[in-house]
């Protein structure tokens, strides 16, 4: 750790003594960069000294009335103004990027949670900010951010690990269905404790995916006959009269109303579940990640 702060007060020394250089050529003095920097001429001409006796040679030629640079000398202002240039492009560059919300912006949902949430309201934030580019990652899964390079993680009722932070976008609620010919063969279940005898039909990334979580905090464990990573399969294996399948209700509304899929169990069910968006936690939030957050999850 020593080292490092000795390391960096010699970087930040040396980039002092040449900004003074440079000051010197510029004024055409050493009284007038004193001046300029607000320190006594003396300061001037040992930060000027120590430069030179870094570099083992002369930059400026010295009488009692003016100053002039050496042919090293001039090669080495050419190159520092340069550097220096560079440097405050650079940083111009990282001033406006935090000011401007523009870049690509990879974004994660569900098939079901991007078509019913996302996409109705995509058009008006893209109009707001037309120099972001959407990335959609349509996904069942829950990706390590940094590593798969998402920016959002965005519809999910899963918990997230810690570091990640979380916000919450909208609510809904699980809804255990089977179709009516699933229901006429094996029965309709009136109370949680039934569905053992039932067939069960799972998403891999729940944990645990073999229990189904009821009302004031009570669980039935089930034994499922199928395991899938994709919701609208799961939907359709139900349709399919497959088993019995647990959903958030945006995904299957449709297939209750038209009488493909009938609702069990409600009276047992919880009565919402929130859906959140996950980000990776930063200091300097970039404000095309901000902007999508604030939009999203006003």
């Amino acid at each position: 750790m020593l080292i490092f702060i000795a390391f960096k007060l010699t970087i930040m020394s040396k980039f002092e003594r040449i900004a003074t250089f440079i000051a010197v050529v510029e004024e055409n003095s050493f009284a007038a960069a004193a001046r300029k920097k607000g320190v006594s001429t003396a300061a001037i001409s040992r930060q000027v000294a120590a430069l030179e006796g870094e570099l083992h040679t002369q930059l400026l030629n010295r009488t009692t009335r003016q100053i002039s640079l050496t042919e090293v000398g001039e090669s080495y202002y050419q190159q520092c103004k340069k550097v220096l240039s560079e440097l405050q492009e650079a940083e111009n560059a990282i001033t406006k990027s935090k000011n401007e919300a523009s870049g690509p912006l990879h974004i994660m949902a569900n098939r079901y949670f991007a078509i019913t949430y996302l996409l109705p309201k995509l058009a008006e934030f893209m109009e707001l900010n037309p120099n972001i580019q959407i990335h959609f990652h349509l996904a069942e899964n829950f990706p390590n951010l940094e590593k798969e390079g998402i920016d959002i993680l965005f519809g999910v009722s899963v918990e997230g690990a810690s570091e990640l932070v979380r916000r919450r976008v909208t609510s809904t609620r699980y809804v255990l269905c089977a179709s009516p010919n699933y229901l006429k063969k094996y029965g309709v279940p009136n109370h949680p404790s039934e569905l053992i005898k039932h067939k069960y039909i799972t998403h891999r990334v729940r944990k645990p995916n073999d229990v189904i979580s009821f009302k004031n905090g009570k669980e039935v464990h089930v034994n499922p006959t199928i395991w899938l990573n994709d919701s609208y399969v799961m939907r359709e294996c139900a349709m399919q009269d497959i088993g019995i399948v647990n959903l958030h209700d945006y995904m299957v509304v449709e297939a209750i109303q038209n009488g493909k899929l009938i609702e069990i169990l409600r009276d047992y069910q919880e009565p919402q579940t929130n859906i959140y968006l996950y980000y990776q936690q930063s200091r300097y939030l970039q404000p095309k990640i901000r902007r999508f957050i604030d939009f999203y999850a006003k």
